[in-house]
Formats: structure tokens, C-alpha cells, sequence
């Protein structure tokens, strides 16, 4: 019983070292973000926010390896992963190079979709390859439950991150070295982690990466991510600065509520009792839930403050919808959170959720993009029905579980 409280006690710390930490590195990714809007013309900052639409889909597969790295390692972490490590950074690289080779390929009908220059296309296939290979390594910290040390790679991270962004200004708005600086960093931790990281000593044992869960893994955070970069790309392009100024600052909501995702699925992957993993997820959405209805607050209240300090004046048409598209960010984290509890389970009938609201969304956009406060309100009607849809769902999940495990519990007393 001490140890389930010890346990507890220092994932609680976690997520507060998590969140306090994992804000800094949000204000610091959001100012690098705000510094391209502030001092880029519109458009270089609505070109910017294209590729950055595309990276972050890029970056869905590398959350998917982080995670089933982390899961792994959690479940064999008492024996020697040595080899498991090397094999795992050798293998997605190579996935990541085949899938650079095939974006590049098809440079011309995607730069088309986007509305980007086809020139940016290899820039952002180099990209890729970074995407695919750089999350091994937070994986098999996240696995061994190094909150501190994934936390402070994060900053080192932003921190190079940002200094490639002034530079980036200084010339101009250099945008191949703005896709660089979205990627790169993480791809130079990974290359120092990797050779550093040792394990128990004995002979290294060969494991098998998990392809089935893999997909699976890769396809649920795809159609996950689609809600805030599908839209970036779909939007008019006659209002894309604008909307993209919006998502921006929505997106602080996002990332400070769900900094807490990797520390919550890291415990779920060393967690075996069903009951501490249900508590452990309400947790971490009281305190997402909490972060999220604070900020959405102060974009209400202080909205264009907020605006004219961060993205600038010419942006300030977007305060009318700042504080709710607040609110629907915060629904999303949930979204995030809980998609992450099922995912930590392998429970994948959720998808059929998700795979849905990929559908509305581009039905939405593809019948109604003539103004921003349309797509506002498209965005709105997408982030509730999702919202909703997954919170049923997890009560559900939650009710056949517990009338399983009281199942279970009256044959073990019978016997």
C-alpha cells in the first residue's frame, strides 16, 4: 500500500513539474511562433503556418513511435534494452527516409493542396526524416518514467529552436530554415541521448517492435491531430493569416493543458492495476481541465491585450473569438487525454470517433470556407461533437470495465 502511495505521490509531482516546466517551453514555442506573425509580412506567416500544418502532420507518426517505445520499455524495463534501442533508432529512420522519398515524389499535386511553393517540398521531406527518428529516445526515457530529464531535453530543445527562429528574421523570414527549426532540435537531442542511455547489464535481448499497434498507434494520432492542422491547410487562403493568428493563440490552450499527456501515459504504461489507471487519468484531466478554463478566462477578458502583445494590432479583428475557441481547445485536450488512456490500453473501437470527425471536418470546410467567422464556427461544431462523443464513450469504457472486474472479483471469492 505504501508503495501504490509513493506511486501516486510522485506522478502528482510529475504532472506539476510537468505543467510548470511544460509552460515555459510553451510560452517559448508560442513566442517563436508569435515572433514570425509579429515581424513577417502575412504573407510569409500564412505560408509558414501551410508548412507548419504539414510538420505537425509529419510529427503524428513520431508520437506514435514515442509512444509504443514508451510502452514497451515500460513492460520490459527490468531487462537489457541495449539492443532494443539501437535497433528501434535504426529502424524508424529508415521508415522515415522511405516516407521522405515518397512526400517528395508526390512534391508537386501536395504543394498544390497546400498552396505552397514546390521549392519548400524538400525542406520539409528532410523534415520528415527527423520526424520519424528523433522520437526514440524521449520514448525510452518516457518508458523509464525520467520526467526531469524529458522535460529539461524539451527546453534545451525549444531553446535551440528559438535562437534558429531570430535568425531565421533577421533574414527576412527565411522559411527552409523555419522548417529546419521545427525539426532539427529534437533530431540533435536524439543523436546525444541515444549513445548515452544505458541499461542493466546481462545479455541484450531481441524485441520485436509491435507493428499492428504501431499502425494502430500511428492511425488514432493522425486522425487525432487532424482537428487543428487540417484546418490550416484547408482554410481560404484569402483569410489564412488571420485564421492562423487565431489558431495560434487557441493553441496556447491546447499545448498547456495536455503538457501532462507523456507524464499521464508513462504511468498508464508502468501501471498494471485498472483502478489506479482510471484514477490516474482523472487526475491528469482535473488538472488539464483546470488550465484550460483559467486561459480561456483570461482570452475573454483580456483578449486584445493579449493580442496586440503577442501576434500584433493587425490581428485584432480576431478578439471576438479568441475566448471561445478557447473553450473548444480545452474540450480538445480533453479529446487528447482520454484518446491517450485508450490508446495506453488498446482499445482502438475508439477510432471510429475520431474517423468521423476527419469527415465532418473536411465536409465542413469543403462546403463552408467563405469567411472566418464561418470556419469559427465550423471548428466550434467539430471540437463539441467530439468532445461529447468521447466523454460518452470513456463513461461507457468505464462501466463495462468495472462490471468486468467485479466479474472477476466474485469467481476469485467463489473459488
Amino acid at each position: 500500500m505504501s508503495t501504490l502511495k509513493k506511486k501516486e505521490r510522485t506522478f502528482i509531482y510529475n504532472l506539476f513539474f510537468t505543467t510548470i516546466l511544460g509552460g515555459v517551453i510553451g510560452l517559448l514555442n508560442y513566442a517563436f511562433n508569435i515572433l514570425i506573425a509579429k515581424h513577417t509580412s502575412t504573407e510569409i506567416f500564412g505560408t509558414f503556418s501551410a508548412t507548419l500544418g504539414i510538420i505537425y502532420l509529419s510529427q503524428i507518426s513520431g508520437v506514435a513511435i514515442q509512444s509504443l517505445i514508451t510502452k514497451t520499455v515500460g513492460q520490459n524495463k527490468m531487462k537489457n534494452l541495449n539492443l532494443y534501442k539501437w535497433n528501434s533508432l535504426l529502424i524508424f529512420s529508415v521508415i522515415g527516409v522511405i516516407t521522405a522519398v515518397i512526400f517528395f515524389l508526390l512534391r508537386h499535386p501536395i504543394a498544390e493542396i497546400a498552396s505552397l511553393p514546390v521549392e519548400y517540398m524538400l525542406y520539409l521531406a528532410i523534415a520528415i526524416i527527423f520526424a520519424f527518428a528523433s522520437p526514440v529516445a524521449k520514448g525510452l526515457l518516457l518508458g523509464e518514467e525520467k520526467i526531469i530529464t524529458v522535460n529539461l531535453v524539451l527546453l534545451a530543445e525549444t531553446i535551440v529552436k528559438f535562437a534558429i527562429g531570430i535568425v531565421s528574421i533577421k533574414m527576412g523570414g527565411n522559411i527552409p530554415l523555419l522548417i529546419m527549426a521545427n525539426a532539427l532540435p529534437a533530431m540533435l537531442s536524439t543523436l546525444i541521448i541515444i549513445p548515452l542511455l544505458r541499461y542493466k547489464k546481462g545479455e541484450a535481448i531481441v524485441i520485436k517492435q509491435n507493428w499492428k499497434e504501431f499502425i494502430l498507434m500511428a492511425f488514432s494520432f493522425i486522425l487525432l491531430t487532424m482537428p487543428f492542422t487540417l484546418d490550416l491547410i484547408l482554410v481560404n487562403e484569402s483569410f489564412r493569416a488571420s485564421y492562423s493568428s487565431l489558431s495560434l493563440l487557441g493553441k496556447i490552450v491546447y499545448f498547456a493543458c495536455i503538457t501532462t499527456s507523456s507524464v499521464m501515459f508513462a504511468r498508464l504504461a508502468n501501471e498494471k492495476d485498472a483502478k489506479s489507471q482510471r484514477k490516474s487519468l482523472i487526475t491528469a484531466i482535473a488538472l488539464s481541465l483546470l488550465i484550460g478554463i483559467v486561459l480561456s478566462l483570461a482570452f475573454f477578458f483580456f483578449g486584445g491585450k493579449i493580442i496586440e502583445l503577442s501576434v500584433g494590432e493587425k490581428y485584432l479583428p480576431i478578439m471576438r473569438y479568441l475566448g471561445v475557441f478557447g473553450l473548444c481547445m480545452t474540450g480538445y485536450s480533453l479529446v487528447y487525454m482520454i484518446a491517450n488512456y485508450f490508446i495506453s490500453k488498446g482499445t482502438y473501437s475508439y477510432i471510429l470517433i475520431l474517423l468521423s470527425a476527419t469527415m465532418l471536418q473536411i465536409l465542413l470546410f469543403a462546403t463552408r470556407n467563405d469567411g472566418i467567422k464561418v470556419v469559427v464556427d465550423n471548428q466550434i461544431i467539430l471540437y463539441s461533437l467530439l468532445t461529447v462523443s468521447t466523454v460518452l464513450f470513456l463513461l461507457i469504457k468505464f462501466r463495462q470495465d468495472i462490471k468486468n472486474e467485479r466479474g472477476e472479483e466474485n469467481i476469485k471469492n467463489k473459488i
